[in-house]
């Protein structure tokens, strides 16, 4: 539509007098009205396409029928959607497409088929047409997308999803005429063209040809519970079907606020290991031989009681801690929390935002006063310019990924930094690719152009930053010469960047681990923020400075104050009058001085100061770096308990495990990437023998001595509401589908969409331009280690993947490559699947080798979703001095081969790693 005022107009439908915008169709207003019209081609989602002639209707004064669809309404115009030519039209296409449609399948029951729907309403039972009927074999070779072009009737729905909500392209038509039909890739299966799975072409299709089989094989539903995603930090609403007590089908939510009805191949699919056959049903106990035995409730509780309060009691509180988790609600996390401090006595309490998105915190709480992104995901829509840094969205955020590729196909701008080239780099405008550890040079070089080229909004930071004339002098000396020698990004791009974002606002930044997994992680994201305060980009719609958050509660597990120095939202455990509250509250004195930070914990463990241990829904073995030291602490500590779904690395250490629930078996809340706490609603019951993980932990403060009552999801956020002043308004009646984005600070608040519109939440009421020098990596490539390592998630897979590799994201990507760039497997004599070893000065690892460009000479990448594959064994200790995040993204390796690629396909060669640009 062109940028035209909108008018309202009147008109007439079906004898009825409405008013409308003239920007709306026919059918926006029929729709809008509950006055039926039937469609097929059409999906609110996308544009419209006019192609099935279907939702034809009758208009005075027309020459003949119209498409509803396509047709804008008009002032004073009259439609009649029961026009009897109009309904000819329709029943005769619906007879022409019943013509080649499977016989029966109309009748088949369960399946979510509109051409049922639209037959029925036209009053169309069969077709009149004989003729030659298509018969093509069903392609069952996905996991989960289960092809029959016997039931496809050539909509183009599933190309357009794939084109305009995805924005990968992987679907197309073939030949012409009767012949035609969809295909994936160049006609080959789903699973080996660039499809990224994520199944919208599942959700858009009207006839079944696109299906998941688990939906097929289920006759009704009984009932749809809409939740969280448990995955990434983008916070996607699912719609979860229930029978008989389990999950047979998750769809994204239409009314998602993240998400607006699109998911990924995980929050879709990837929901089977709830169900998995070895998932822990009971408590389990070790045996002096080592073994491990099963364990009734009563006794694994006791036993860990009085294992806690014996250590208490012999080396004082602080000899006890607890590893909170960022994959469980706020609920959960607040009650970790609140038991370690007021039964245990100590702020020994840490969560995995400690090793991802601490620096997020600890910069932007320097910077601009408080701990969270500052606009709405929605915002991407409206910004004209994007700045991607340390983070692949497509592949780790993947529903915001496509939100993005959408926003640059119209128009948007977009700057990539990053080591990799990611799928986002092949669209940008400019990308840096710049070394690991170069962030903080590179963002001060951007910032020196902007200043020297007079592209500062003066305005702003008159009003609204300070220490402006001493960063202006500081970043004097990070002319673009200087920074192309410290980074390898060229100054002429450098230049190009720097003007591309000053000059188009509003310009937002995006960024991820990146920037935050540095030994200069803080100073990175403030060098960051640095950029968005020259240029005024605060306070307003597309602008604003975004981390994408890792696990989908990273932020709402710090927000919770599952942290070793703050209660609920960032309040400094020193702080008496904050202390005193949750004092009177909660009843117990409360400790003053910060507990260990989870680097920290693992130190203490080793020296014998530590002796037991609370690890809540982490694989710290497997996830953590230096995973030797690691299984050192763990070995060395008295107590360790695992409460977690499964059996993982660390729980070969433990001492007692606790079988937890999943999303999707709880209530309670998750805070997204944008501040947006949404509701976790239980849609299942936990298998037999398992708890809640809520009751769990209320039973083990009951066993410590502080009962707390019955455990209550709603009322732990009342509480938590109580205690917070900029979470007063939250409740889980208020949330309904769309959640609320902190802070809300009362009952009748809509939420913060957009923070720092009128001021910032510094004591000085200004953003805080940071003046800090780069300063090198903790380690460099040297020649015993010539390259580096940089290390990520990979699409189907989810950190350790204790989830994923329960699922049929097994078979999508079956194992975990190293990749390494063409020049340098040339030299070392590797080829495509060859086995190789990378070695680090803790240890190595070997796995298969992935050739190519998506790396520069001299880096090489591999994630960590494989026990397999220990990556972390690679990784060093390494880490910002501030806040301790460590730096998994810059490691010294060695790379060779030691064999042969293994007889039989690369199974990852299969196309599922982003082979569309590649």
């Amino acid at each position: 539509m062109s940028g035209r005022e909108r008018t309202l107009v009147r008109l007439s439908i079906d004898g009825r007098e409405v008013v409308a915008s003239d920007r709306a169709t026919i059918l926006d207003v029929a729709r809008r009205e509950h006055i039926t019209i039937p469609t097929l081609c059409y999906d609110p989602h996308l544009a419209p396409f006019g192609a099935c002639r279907v939702c034809m209707v009758g208009v005075a004064g027309a020459k003949g029928p119209v498409p509803a669809c396509t047709t804008l309404v008009r002032e004073g115009m009259v439609v009649d959607t029961r026009d009897e030519r109009a309904l000819r039209v329709a029943r005769g296409v619906v007879e022409l497409v019943l013509s080649d449609y499977p016989e029966g399948a109309l009748a088949r029951e369960g399946d979510r088929n509109e051409l049922r729907e639209v037959a029925k309403h036209l009053g169309v039972t069969a077709s009149r047409y004989v003729g030659e009927r298509h018969s093509y074999e069903r392609d069952d070779r996905h996991p989960y997308i289960k092809v029959d072009l016997n039931e496809c009737i050539v909509c183009g729905r599933c190309v357009r999803a794939c084109d305009e909500i995805q924005g990968t392209f992987a679907l197309a038509y073939a030949d012409r005429g009767w012949q035609t039909r969809i295909v994936a890739g160049i006609d080959g299966a789903f699973a080996d063209s660039a499809c990224v799975s994520c199944g919208a072409c599942v959700q858009t299709c009207p006839t079944g040809a696109l299906d998941e089989a688990a939906f097929r094989r289920v006759e009704t539903i009984d009932r749809t519970v809409t939740t969280t995603c448990a995955y990434c930090g983008v916070g996607c609403s699912l719609d979860v079907h229930v029978r008989d007590g389990a999950v047979v089908a998750i769809d994204p939510s239409p009314e998602g606020p993240a998400n607006l009805g699109h998911s990924c191949v995980k929050g879709r699919f990837a929901h089977q290991y709830a169900r998995a056959a070895d998932r822990l049903h009971s408590p389990l106990m070790r045996r002096s031989d080592g073994s491990l035995r099963e364990a009734s409730w009563d006794e694994a509780m006791g036993f860990v009681a009085s294992k806690l309060t014996e250590t208490i009691k012999q080396h004082g509180p602080d000899a006890v801690a607890a590893i909170s988790s960022s994959r469980c609600t706020n609920e959960e996390n607040y009650t970790l929390q609140k038991v370690f401090r007021a039964a245990v006595g100590t702020n020994n309490i840490d969560n995995c935002s400690r090793v991802c998105h601490s620096p997020t915190s600890f910069g932007l709480i320097r910077s601009l006063g408080e701990s969270g992104g500052t606009n709405s995901f929605e915002d991407i829509d409206l910004t004209r310019c994007l700045l991607l840094t340390g983070a692949n969205p497509t592949e780790g955020h993947p529903v915001v990924g496509a939100r993005m590729k959408e926003a640059v196909l119209r128009g948007a701008k977009l700057i990539v930094i990053d080591p990799r080239r990611i799928e986002l780099a092949t669209l940008a405008d400019v990308f840096l690719q710049l070394r690991p550890g170069t962030n903080v040079a590179v963002y001060n070089g951007l910032a020196h152009v902007i200043v020297r080229d007079g592209l500062c909004d003066e305005a702003f930071l008159s009003e609204r930053a300070e220490f402006v004339e001493a960063f202006k002098a500081h970043v004097a000396a990070y002319d673009p010469e200087r920074v192309e020698a410290i980074s390898g990004v060229p100054a002429k791009e450098l230049e190009r960047a720097a003007r591309l974002y000053a000059s188009t606002g509003p310009a937002s930044i995006f960024y991820g681990l990146g920037v935050t997994e540095q030994s200069q992680g803080v100073s990175g994201v403030r060098t960051l923020t640095n950029l968005a305060i020259l240029t005024g980009n605060f306070g307003k719609r597309g602008a604003g400075s975004n981390p994408l958050r890792g696990q989908n509660n990273v932020q709402g597990s710090s927000d919770m104050g599952a942290l070793p120095n703050y209660l609920t939202m960032y309040r400094h455990t020193t702080d008496d009058a904050v202390r005193g509250t949750f004092e009177a509250r909660w009843g117990r004195k409360l400790p003053r001085d910060p507990g260990l930070m989870i680097p920290e914990m693992f130190d203490a463990a080793i020296a014998g100061t530590l002796r037991a241990m609370y690890v809540f829904g982490e694989d710290i073995a497997q996830t953590d770096p230096d995973v030797s030291r690691v299984e050192q602490a763990l070995r060395s500590l008295d107590l360790l308990v695992v409460h977690d779904l499964f059996e993982n690395v660390t729980s070969r250490f433990a001492h007692v495990l606790l079988p937890g629930s999943s999303f999707l078996e709880k209530t309670g809340t998750f805070t997204n990437a944008e501040r947006r706490i949404q509701m976790v609603r239980e849609a299942v019951a936990p298998p037999a023998g398992a708890r809640r993980d809520l009751e769990i932990l209320y039973d083990l403060s009951a066993r410590l001595g502080y009962p707390m009552g019955e455990a209550s999801a709603s009322g732990v956020m009342d509480e938590i509401a109580q205690l917070t002043p900029e979470l007063r308004g939250v409740s889980h009646d208020r949330l309904a589908k769309r959640g609320l984005q902190w802070p809300v600070p009362d009952a009748s608040h809509p939420g913060t969409p957009v923070l720092y519109e009128r001021g910032f939440a510094t004591p000085s009421g200004r953003a805080g331009l940071f003046a800090v020098d780069w300063t090198p990596p903790g380690e460099v490539a040297s020649e015993r280690f010539p390259f580096i390592l940089i290390t990520g998630r990979q699409l189907a897979h989810y950190n350790s993947g204790t989830q994923t590799r329960r699922t049929g994201n097994l078979e999508l990507h079956p194992e975990d490559q190293v990749e390494i760039h063409p020049d340098d497997a040339s030299r070392l004599g590797i080829g495509a699947g060859d086995v190789v070893e990378i070695e680090s000065e803790r240890g190595s690892v070997r796995t298969g080798a992935c050739i190519t460009t998506r790396v520069a000479p001299g880096n090489v990448f591999l994630s960590f979703h494989f026990p397999e594959v220990k990556t972390n064994v690679l990784t060093s200790e390494h880490s910002d001095p501030t806040v301790r995040c460590p730096e998994y993204k810059v490691t010294a390796v060695d790379v060779r081969r030691v064999g042969p690629a293994p007889e039989g396909p690369n199974p990852i060669a299969r196309g599922f790693r982003q082979n569309a640009f590649d």
